[in-house]
């Protein structure tokens, strides 16, 4: 081992520099890695053996600790190195601010051996709750490292604190931690957020391993995390090479089978989570409650999931009601594929997914209102129950025997344009409407995006050398006061004349008067390698040129095949308090050439940020800007070709907010003016601005406070762009996605969260009268406070498994030429939904929306849509009368009775926040039998129970026990129960999260004859259906009872008879048939088309 660590600790040494005390050098490991690094220090510098016998945590702490106040500047900042071998770590290490642990790192293999710098962690056994192997701080990096625990035994498998936490307890701010290339071998609990004070923006990249209990925890966070190329299975222990690691197939694959779980997503702020892979474990993504905020549930974007051999692929105990999205993705070989649990809410999207259970490929509770769109799936195997939640399935495939899917009485349903295998047959015993339509539909299919092409962008130079900026042969100086300009272009020009290599910045603040140029195939690497945005650490730019000149040239020019890593870039003389009339300055970077890349860089306090099209600039690969811009973010065009932009990370925070230590406490922010930073955002900046590219990448892209988020534009259709996104996020924009222009093949965007608010003409997606092309959007939730959601002057827009929350305050659309297509999608009620007189410009179909406001027969196409308000599709007689009854609450009991008066433009209300304890009471005047009661919130989303606990009395004194617990859902709480015989109900708010009023439109009660109806009638080899005028009996006996009922409870058809046939006449329209027979009811939904 001593030898093997000799000949992989390779590097090239400049030299010291007199301003520091570091040994600057360029790492040359023994893996392959994408990037060129640079270490301030070794481990071995401070003693650490790698011998896997001496405790190396004292050396591993002081090398951390003297990467902090470096420099003539005193910020942190570098990498500390730890070459192959094995170390014993018996303590906790703490990665200070800003800096980077780094080893030796081989990608594992299922079945070999690891290889590489591995930590040995021995502190915490027993102790889930105790101090972490690592707690990182801001902006700080562990990397390309193996974590192993050697008392960890495979067949006693004991807790252990997490391996690797972001978030110091009591520390403020817990933002930008990054862990890339990280195997965690045996870990108890691999990687999790802080659960004391959280933190946000946390980027997880190439995580391997088997960890046992929890892979990867996210709760308490802001926007927005990334999670990317994560492969969990039990066989990376088992193949480890690792002393006492496990057979396969033992007693330890069990273990995890029943106890594991590959990815917890608790509270987070639209989480990206792409090409994850869970092999072998109890749950493979669970989306769950927040231990850390209660009330606060998990949303987000999730791309190529793929989970394999696990007991439940994706569980959803909660989900956030802005949704979670699922794309792509595959479940194979799990027990049961997608189990939605009780009381959950919000939107669920599942486009083009593959599911192959043994037992439910999807199952949702009965006290689930989740709104589930279900678009282009392949259902392979594994049984289909809808027992709650409002569901549409679309132009899926289903190879599962019959009964394909089965909906429950508490279903609502949109099934249409389907594929069987088998003979269709869909057990329908929903309570409510549900639409069936087998008949073909013509969709988009989801397109392609080669996500593993962008693993593979060139991130460093042809020639690895290093140029230390602050040689004496240079004389950079980081003090803040020394103009820099000539030494570091002197650097950069002896690269470019060398024949290239990086230039490296030390950790300070580099003053930078004039301009400065990267040459082709020269790198200029900063010290905060890692993608976070500007908050105090690292190699800071400050830029003085160009002020007060629009127009002039940019600060920094890059040459073809030139890279920029890790700086961030600061006008110091831009203040806050100058606002709302900035100081103007040209682009702060300018792209001259193809081949360029831009990696990890920080920007704040800017007036304009990249310009990638004033050149062409083909093959651009961005991967991680982040911070500030006033008024452009980047702007791409010129006929470039087969560009990438990726993890892009704006937000209005990090300039006003500066001032703060969180972010990096720089002068030029001024608490007294943070206000003036969101107001000059909202009014002025525009994010991302694309004009003339060709076949453009997207991917994994966010920005919060924005005039226009997105903007598509060019001179004409043929100098405009086209391309496709993956993963986008536009949070509080005025405008979020703006299209001026696109070329004839159009733009697709797949995942989206589209946020608008404030005033005035905010809208989530606006073309203008210019545009002519075609702009899809593939699975997309919206909410905010935009007066139109969808604002269409020309082109076409095509809105694929959205979900508005908020559709709009004035309307949801507002077409005004072009045309707009809704398909699978949930759109809250809103009235009108569109500008009067345009509806043959719209289109819906399978969808959940209301035609306030317009002529659904005018719609270029209205067809099988369902309302928002559920219509029962039950006898009226199962409907209690409520004529008489009495109703009260806890609070505003005088408006009470609206809940009972029939009339759905009415409410009661609780007229503020929902508290514990608040409740709502019935008397029913006499006692009851009941089994089934609906709170109807339609007319007001969100305005439902926390939580609820529902009593029954016979005397308004003796309330007993609660005979049902649950969640409220944000349109319809049907909450089921054993048959109750009792004068009196109460529901009481039991939920603790102060946000909206607990509202009630409609509270029905119900005695139906569900509990004693056969639940599936092919058991008995019973069936009803409607043929050639006949209501047909199969395999039924003796005396039948039959009644017809419309859709709305009015009895069409009543007989008796012993025929199998009986003539009715029906026409066009949705039917329920209930037939009595020896002592068994049958219930059968039939539409007659």
């Amino acid at each position: 081992m001593k030898k093997k660590i000799c000949t992989c600790f390779l590097m090239t040494v400049i030299g010291l520099s007199s301003l520091y005390a570091q040994n600057w050098r360029l790492i040359k490991p023994a893996y392959p890695t994408k990037d060129a690094f640079v270490a301030g220090y070794s481990v071995t510098d401070f003693g650490a053996k790698g011998d896997g016998i001496t405790d190396d945590t004292e050396s591993f702490q002081k090398g951390l600790n003297s990467l902090t106040n470096v420099g003539p500047s005193k910020v942190n900042g570098g990498i500390l190195f730890v070459p192959a071998g094995k170390y014993v770590i018996k303590g906790n290490l703490n990665i200070p601010k800003g800096v980077t642990i780094r080893g030796e790192w081989k990608k594992p293999e299922k079945g070999q051996p690891i290889e590489g710098t591995i930590l040995m962690a021995y502190a915490g056994r027993g102790d889930e709750n105790a101090t972490p192997l690592i707690t990182m701080e801001p902006a700080a990096g562990v990397m390309d490292l193996a974590i192993w625990y050697p008392e960890q035994t495979p067949d006693n498998i004991v807790p252990y604190p997490a391996s690797i936490v972001m978030g110091k307890p009591k520390h403020f701010g817990n933002e930008y931690c990054n862990v890339k290339n990280i195997t965690l071998v045996n870990s108890y609990i691999g990687i999790a957020i802080s659960r004391v004070n959280g933190g946000g923006c946390p980027v997880f990249y190439d995580i391997y391993g088997s960890p046992l209990s929890v892979g990867i925890e996210i709760d308490y966070i802001a926007d927005v995390g990334r999670i990317d190329r994560v492969d969990f299975s039990p066989a990376y222990w088992c193949g480890s090479g690792l002393p006492d690691s496990p057979a396969t197939g033992g007693s330890f694959d069990k273990w995890i089978y029943e106890n594991g779980t590959g990815i917890m997503m608790r509270k987070n702020d639209w989480s990206y989570t792409t090409n994850i892979t869970v092999e072998g474990y109890k749950v493979g993504f669970n989306a769950a409650p927040s231990i850390t905020n209660e009330g606060s549930k998990p949303n987000g974007q999730n791309y190529q999931l793929k989970v394999i051999g696990c007991k439940t692929g994706i569980q959803c105990d909660a989900i956030a009601n802005s949704g979670i999205q699922f794309t792509r993705s595959i479940i194979k070989n799990c027990e049961n594929g997608v189990v939605v649990n009780k009381g959950t809410a919000g939107a669920l999207h599942f486009h083009t997914c593959e599911i192959d259970a043994t037992q439910n490929a999807f199952v949702t509770d009965a006290e689930s209102s989740t709104r589930i769109m279900i678009l282009q799936n392949q259902i392979q195997k594994g049984n289909v129950n809808i027992n709650g939640a409002i569901l549409t399935f679309i132009d899926c495939d289903f190879y599962n025997p019959a009964p394909q899917i089965v909906l429950g009485r508490n279903a609502r349903s949109i099934i249409t344009g389907n594929r069987f295998k088998e003979k269709v047959n869909i057990e329908n015993h929903s309570l409510l409407e549900c639409i069936i339509d087998h008949t073909p539909v013509s969709l988009e299919k989801l397109p392609e995006f080669p996500v593993a092409m962008l693993e593979n962008q060139k991130q460093k130079p042809d020639r690895e050398y290093l140029y230390l900026a602050t040689d004496p042969e240079f004389g950079a100086n980081p003090d803040g006061n020394t103009d820099n300009t000539q030494a570091i272009q002197k650097a950069l020009d002896k690269a470019a004349a060398e024949g290239g290599g990086i230039v490296y910045l030390p950790p300070g603040k580099y003053k930078v008067l004039g301009n400065l140029n990267i040459p082709s195939g020269v790198e200029l690497k900063g010290a905060l390698d890692n993608s976070s945005a500007p908050v105090g650490p690292g190699s800071i730019l400050q830029v003085y040129s160009g002020k007060g000149n629009l127009n002039a040239q940019p600060f920094m020019t890059m040459k073809e095949n030139s890279g920029l890593r890790g700086v961030v870039f600061d006008y110091p003389e831009q203040k806050t308090s100058d606002l709302p009339n900035p100081i103007v300055y040209p682009y702060c970077v300018q792209v001259q050439g193809k081949d360029v890349y831009i990696v990890n860089v920080g920007i704040r306090a800017a007036y304009q940020g990249f310009d990638l099209f004033t050149y062409k600039c083909d093959n651009h690969y961005i991967d991680y800007i982040s911070g500030h811009s006033l008024k452009t973010g980047i702007k791409v065009g010129g006929g470039s070709k087969n560009g990438k932009i990726c993890n892009l990370q704006y937000n209005l925070i990090v300039y006003a907010c500066g001032y703060q230590t969180k972010f990096g406490s720089f002068s030029n922010s001024i608490e007294a003016y943070k206000d003036m930073v969101y107001t000059y955002g909202y009014e002025n900046f525009d994010f991302l601005v694309v004009e003339n590219c060709k076949d453009e990448w997207l991917y994994n892209n966010f920005a919060f406070g924005a005039q226009r988020g997105l903007l598509f534009t060019g001179n004409n259709a043929e100098n405009a762009s086209n391309g496709i996104s993956v993963g986008m996020a536009i949070d509080g924009a005025r405008r979020a996605y703006c299209f001026d222009a696109l070329n004839s093949k159009g733009f697709d965007f797949i995942n989206n969260q589209i946020v608008s608010t404030g005033e005035p003409n905010t809208r989530y997606i606006e073309t203008t009268a210019n545009f002519t092309g075609r702009v899809t959007l593939h699975n997309s939730d919206y909410w905010g406070s935009a007066l139109q959601g969808v604002q269409v002057e020309n082109g076409t827009v095509n809105l694929i498994a959205a979900s508005f929350v908020q559709p709009g305050k004035d309307r949801f659309a507002n077409i005004i030429g072009g045309k707009l297509n809704i398909t699978a999608s949930h759109i809250t009620l809103k009235d009108p939904l569109l500008n009067s007189d345009n509806e043959s410009r719209f289109s819906a179909q399978s969808s959940v929306l209301d035609g306030k406001g317009i002529t659904t027969s005018k719609c270029e196409l209205w067809k099988n849509n369902l309302s928002n308000t559920p219509t029962l599709a039950i006898p009226q007689s199962s409907v209690l009368d409520r004529t008489g009854w009495i109703a009260s609450g806890s609070k505003n009991s005088n408006s009470a009775n609206n809940a009972i008066d029939g009339k759905e433009d009415t409410r009661w209300t609780s007229g503020s926040q929902k508290e514990p304890g608040d409740w709502f009471k019935v008397d029913m005047r006499n006692k009851q039998k009941f089994n089934l009661i609906i709170l109807d919130t339609t007319g007001s989303p969100n305005d439902t129970p926390a939580k609820y606990e529902l009593y029954v009395s016979d005397d308004d004194l003796d309330w007993r026990e609660p005979i049902a617990t649950g969640e409220g859902s944000s349109m319809m709480t049907i909450i089921s129960i054993p048959t109750q015989n009792a004068r009196y109900f109460k529901v009481v708010q039991t939920g603790n999260t102060k946000t909206n009023y607990w509202s009630i439109h409609e509270a029905y009660v119900i005695n139906d004859d569900y509990e004693n109806a056969v639940k599936s009638t092919s058991q008995k080899d019973s069936n009803i259906f409607y043929a050639n005028g006949n209501i047909c009996l199969k395999g039924f006996s003796g005396k039948s009872k039959i009644n017809v009922f419309r859709i709305n409870g009015e009895k069409v058809f009543s007989c008796q008879s012993e025929s199998q046939q009986v003539q009715v006449p029906m026409e066009q329209g949705i039917y329920v048939v209930h037939v009595n027979n020896q002592n068994h009811s049958f219930c059968k939904k039939i539409i007659i088309q």
